[in-house]
């Protein structure tokens, strides 16, 4: 008669020792991630990673968002009838989306388990691939500057995500991760999160090499290959017919107003990680430990 609750006893010293143990995972049982994007959509990337964190293991997600998202009005002709407004014009869109993407946002870390929301309202002026073309002309840098200044000095955060600022992907991408990593650069070592840039990709693509954007020192990275990786297609549930492209779908599927971004459902099937030199090789363990608690499934295999 006790064999089953001393089973059950036993499987939950395994995982709360895994947890335990990996205090070398950001010296913390439960991590606090602070997320640096530039549009209300782009937490999509670490989809998968942020659920883990914050629902399989009680970590802290916390979002900032650098523009209002009001460009993303090209695409959305579908959510005009969804929202009831002429979203495709560009004034109307312009100045109708900011406060439908915010919402979509909440909506979709509602399913992420996100904890706190920082809206910067910058200006999204256009889709480009030069990064000078944000920071130059439509964000009040000082100001975003100052924000994410005082964040990461109060919350004392372990782990900061951005997008890798590879040079295909949107200059404002770039630009947010460039501002990520400029602040954390200017903190004093001993108080600084570890910082990691992400990209998704299909397991049929091949590997993205990265090793520095351009000529910006501080995006180097200690290999030009992904640290690491949380895998979107690891299977559960009965007969494994279940993986986590569910949640990834659900958190899009938030975000209506995106058509494009729509179009992506089911993309994806691993979320890739590189370790920038500026954390130092100290970190790097400590990722690890991390990460390779984010690869557990944690869903208890039933039989009917």
């Amino acid at each position: 008669m006790l064999r089953f609750p001393i089973l059950r006893y036993v499987i939950f010293l395994f995982f709360y020792g895994l947890s335990i143990n990996s205090n070398a995972q950001i010296n913390k049982k439960s991590p606090h991630v602070l997320v640096v994007i530039a549009h209300p959509d782009d937490e999509s990337v670490f989809s998968v990673t942020l659920y883990k964190i914050a629902k399989e293991h009680h970590g802290i997600i916390d979002l900032f968002v650098i523009t209002d998202g009001e460009a993303g009005y090209k695409y959305a002709t579908l959510a005009e009838s969804y929202y009831g407004v002429a979203l495709t014009d560009q004034k109307i869109g312009r100045s109708e989306l900011p406060r439908i993407r915010k919402r979509e946002l909440k909506n979709a870390g509602h399913v992420l388990g996100v904890a706190h929301y920082y809206f910067m309202n910058q200006q999204d002026s256009h889709y480009g691939l030069d990064e000078h073309d944000p920071l130059d002309t439509s964000w009040v840098v000082k100001a975003v500057n100052k924000k994410l200044d005082k964040l990461l000095a109060d919350n004392r955060y372990d782990l900061v995500f951005c997008l890798l600022p590879e040079p295909s992907t949107h200059g404002a991408h770039k630009a947010a991760s460039l501002l990520a990593l400029n602040a954390i650069a200017k903190m004093p070592a001993n108080k600084r999160p570890l910082i990691l840039g992400a990209i998704t990709r299909d397991k049929t693509d091949s590997i993205t090499e990265f090793s520095q954007y351009k000529d910006y020192e501080i995006t180097q990275t200690v290999t030009d290959k992904p640290l690491f990786s949380v895998d979107r297609t690891a299977c559960f549930s009965y007969r494994n017919k279940v993986n986590y492209k569910v949640i990834a779908n659900w958190e899009l599927a938030e975000h209506k107003s995106q058509g494009f971004t729509q179009m992506s459902m089911n993309d994806g099937d691993v979320e890739e990680f590189w370790y920038f030199k500026l954390n130092g090789t100290a970190g790097i363990a400590k990722c690890d430990s991390l990460f390779k608690l984010l690869s557990l499934v944690p869903y208890a295999q039933k039989t009917y």
